[in-house]
């Protein structure tokens, strides 16, 4: 550890001075140690942007039902899941002729529970008579939901 003196400050009479120490210490093993650079690296202009809050809401328009899967649909809204799951049937039991909409746009992925979600919102609108879409999706969000469909109308299994 070696000992640098700050700046000189000037001694008035009757104040005691400060003696300030800038302390560096010296990597015991000096590979892989990081190094300061000969110049620093530019700001970036904006900010990295905030990755999108996970949501799931529910809409209702007359016959219409929409449930609006937003970032990544896993674990954490199991809660939300099983509320909008729940309003569906509701809809679909008021409405004989009900049409409901899944809007998978904005989903970044999704685990075991959110592919269990989009099928039980299917069976309960198979099991009433219901209308049952499911919006186009980002590429890896459609192959993951073509995967759980490998078997037409076979249900996923639940763990």
């Amino acid at each position: 550890m070696t000992r640098s003196p700050g700046p000189a400050v000037p001694v008035t009479p009757g104040v005691v001075p400060v003696v300030a120490y800038r302390l560096t210490t010296a990597p015991a093993d000096p590979h892989g140690a990081e190094l300061p650079t000969a110049s620093p690296r530019p700001l970036a202009a904006d900010p990295p942007e905030a990755p999108e809050a996970s949501s799931v809401t529910t809409r209702r328009d007359g016959d219409r039902f929409e449930v609006v899967l937003r970032g990544d649909v896993d674990l954490t809204l199991a809660p939300q899941l099983a509320a909008a799951l729940e309003r569906v049937d509701e809809h679909c039991a008021r409405h004989p002729r009900a049409r409901v909409h899944l809007d998978v746009r904005e989903v970044r992925a999704l685990d075991a529970g959110a592919l269990r979600f989009v099928e039980a919102v299917r069976a309960a609108c198979a099991g009433r008579g219901a209308g049952c879409t499911t919006s186009a999706a980002r590429p890896v969000v459609t192959r993951v939901l073509d995967l759980a469909r490998a078997v037409p109308g076979a249900p996923l299994t639940t763990s």
